[in-house]
């Protein structure tokens, strides 16, 4: 196995590197047929290296930290240059400097690029021939494929598209990335008063690029960002394993390879819905970014590495490595709740450890624990926590709905004991058949390290920390979103991270055998949701084309939504704020979902959806029924239309946006001007 891995890797690089080329043009393509451009891909390219990469070289340079964690270079640029960009939009955002936003990161930039060229520096490309890279680079195009096709293709401009059905996950992303051109801290663009309580750092990044480059965040985030996230997510996964395993390219390249080509153990059941029997998204969201899964990963794998280095050293390391692994506690922190909650209590644990082995510096120590349990504390109770307090509930809800509780239903129900113990049978059979080959090679390695545990390495320690935190917070934790699977998803990644080590030292044996067997039944999981993703890609590419006819639902997002959005962007002030009768996913149900219109115009609704404010920032009852109660008199068409323009001005409302598609409708009148109409949507305006 070992063998024909290494064949794998160093086999046939320029065939890789077409292979590689072959999927960005198919990215580019399906991005230009779904309303993009090429020079809009181009130009995101040279965004993200003005305003992110290079300024992160810039700092690496200035703080002295190059070389200091090995291979982990542009990693820490990704870091430094993300955090830079993060806090000069909040400054120039709050401060309304925005000149501050455009032109201070590239000026960074491109001085790192002169000095780097007068030293004679000169990029090299001979890694991209070499099997690592070459590999790497083919593994990234067909990522940015499969982004194109669930992604792009799925959330087409419907300009472009004629009408689609976008996904309203994604809506709510482009929403708060918007909501960032409004003002900071940012406010709910879908509910207005209530200020944005979730971890944004990835719609923070999407803003600040938007304003800068001047592309609108629906094309960032459906379009173009796809590829420059996924080159860092593969660049950090690639460089946090070669670190954690002293250098080895080997081990840090079997971390991709586990990480995306192995997953659950659903096989063919996954066909149809491309999540199959165990609700192991892993790899969907990944490669969607969808809730800053792929963010989470990244920035996550740079607070371990930057910790490891820290303890390694006794904590006797120097203030700018101090410095950025505090800052990256920061960024971890806003990048993803779950994730750097568990991470955050595996680093707790890890330090107590520690501590009892005498670090050279205790006062440094000291600095790093209250540090970073400080500042998630303060991140989690100021800026994210008042929904995840009031929507996060413990029990074992998780169980209950689990595909292997409910194959035990003919005997757990026979006395207390047997209950429970079906209960933790279908925990952990849950857990091995989320990732089988990796679950067992996770175990493989696991009893080695317990009988060690005293004298395990701090990597190992803080690993197996987030393994065990993480999925236990997924059993005992539930939210009506199912968003405690992302405590899941963070205990998965690192478990592939230990996994590495027990591939490597897997030999012949009854073991082996059994690992060929869930490895087997992981990589054809995999190989069928390529077929899910790219068939149900490719047949919404055919309905956008009209190659296929439409599917007929209730209520779509039309390109008439998309003109009337366009103009409410071009013709309202930036401080508007428009009510909708749109408040649903469709006009035939109730759930309150609906995150278009926002998407679309960058302007603040009134209430446009409100089940995600109830769930993520905590908005209670009283408020929800006041909203509701309001929203339905502005489009009351029998009601007066002077009583429902004092309505608009007593609520703050300047447009009312009435889509055809739903019901209801607006009481036309003289302080109710009509000053948009199309076949799909009329826009009203409250005369002052």
């Amino acid at each position: 196995m070992r063998n024909a891995f290494f064949a794998l890797r160093d086999a046939c690089p320029r065939a890789k590197l077409a292979l590689c080329a072959a999927c960005l043009a198919v990215y580019a393509a399906l991005a230009c047929l779904s309303g993009g451009h090429v020079w809009a891909i181009a130009w995101t390219a040279v965004c993200t290296a003005l305003w992110l990469y290079l300024p992160g070289r810039f700092w690496l340079d200035a703080l002295r930290m190059r070389g200091r964690l090995p291979g982990m270079d542009h990693a820490l640029a990704v870091l430094y240059g993300a955090g830079f960009l993060a806090v000069t939009a909040c400054f120039a955002i709050r401060l309304q400097i925005l000149w501050l936003l455009r032109f201070a990161p590239p000026a960074l930039g491109l001085v790192w690029l002169a000095l780097a060229l007068r030293r004679g520096a000169r990029p090299h490309f001979d890694w991209m021939r070499a099997g690592t890279g070459a590999t790497l680079l083919a593994g990234w195009g067909a990522l940015c494929a499969l982004y194109a096709l669930t992604v792009s293709v799925k959330n087409a401009h419907p300009a472009a598209a004629g009408q689609i059905v976008p996904n309203q996950d994604v809506l709510w992303n482009i929403g708060n990335a918007a909501s960032f051109a409004l003002g900071f801290p940012p406010q709910d663009i879908r509910f207005s008063g209530v200020r944005l309580a979730y971890h944004y750092l990835t719609e923070l990044l999407t803003g600040a690029l938007s304003l800068a480059g001047g592309l609108s965040c629906w094309d960032l985030v459906t379009l173009y960002l796809g590829p420059p996230v996924l080159a860092a997510l593969v660049l950090c996964v690639f460089s946090f394993g070669r670190y954690f395993y002293g250098g080895s390219e080997a081990r840090g390249l079997a971390l991709c390879a586990l990480l995306f080509c192995f997953q659950c153990a659903s096989m063919g059941a996954a066909l149809l819905d491309g999540e199959g029997l165990f609700s192991n998204t892993n790899l969907m969201h990944l490669v969607t970014n969808v809730n800053s899964q792929a963010t989470a990963v990244i920035f996550v794998s740079l607070f371990a590495a930057l910790f490891i280095a820290v303890a390694q050293r006794g904590f006797a390391a120097g203030w700018p490595m101090l410095a950025t692994f505090l800052c990256s506690a920061v960024m971890m922190s806003f990048a993803k709740g779950p994730a750097a909650a568990i991470a955050i209590c595996s680093f707790a644990v890890t330090m107590l450890f520690l501590l009892a082995r005498r670090p050279k510096s205790l006062a440094k120590w000291t600095l790093c624990f209250a540090g970073c349990i400080g500042t998630f504390c303060a991140v989690y109770f100021v800026v994210f926590a008042s929904g995840a307090n009031n929507s996060v509930h413990l029990g074992y809800r998780t169980v209950e709905m689990s595909q292997v509780y409910a194959w035990l239903a003919p005997i757990r129900g026979i006395n207390t004991a047997v209950w429970w113990a079906c209960v933790v049978l279908a925990a952990l059979a849950t857990c091995f058949l989320m990732q089988p080959l990796q679950f067992a090679l996770y175990l493989r390695g696991l009893w080695r390290d317990v009988r060690g545990l005293w004298g395990l390495p701090v990597q190992r320690l803080f690993a197996n920390g987030v393994v065990a935190g993480g999925w236990l917070a997924y059993y005992l934790f539930w939210h009506p979103s199912y968003s405690q699977l992302y405590f899941a998803l963070i205990a998965i990644f690192f478990m592939n991270v230990l996994a590495v080590d027990a591939l490597a030292r897997l030999r012949r044996g009854a073991f082996a055998r059994f690992a060929a067997v869930c490895g087997a039944a992981g990589f054809l999981t995999f190989g069928v949701l390529l077929v899910n993703f790219t068939g149900s890609g490719l047949r919404q590419l055919g309905r956008n084309l009209d190659v296929i006819e439409k599917y007929p639902y209730a209520s779509t997002a039309t390109a008439g939504d998309e003109a009337a959005m366009e103009w409410l962007r071009a013709n309202s002030a930036e401080d508007a704020v428009f009510a909708t009768d749109r408040i649903h996913r469709m006009a035939n149900v109730t759930d309150g979902i609906s995150n278009l219109y926002t998407a679309l115009s960058g302007r603040q609704a009134y209430m446009e959806g409100y089940t995600y404010a109830v769930t993520n920032m905590g908005v209670s009852e009283a408020l929800l029924s006041e909203k509701q109660a309001v929203n339905a008199a502005l489009f009351d068409a029998a009601a007066d239309s002077a009583a429902t323009a004092a309505l608009c001005r007593e609520n703050g409302v300047d447009y009312l946006v009435d889509s055809l598609q739903y019901p209801g409708g607006v009481a036309e009148g003289e302080e109710l001007a009509l000053v948009y109409e199309n076949e799909s949507v009329k826009i009203y305006r409250v005369r002052e």
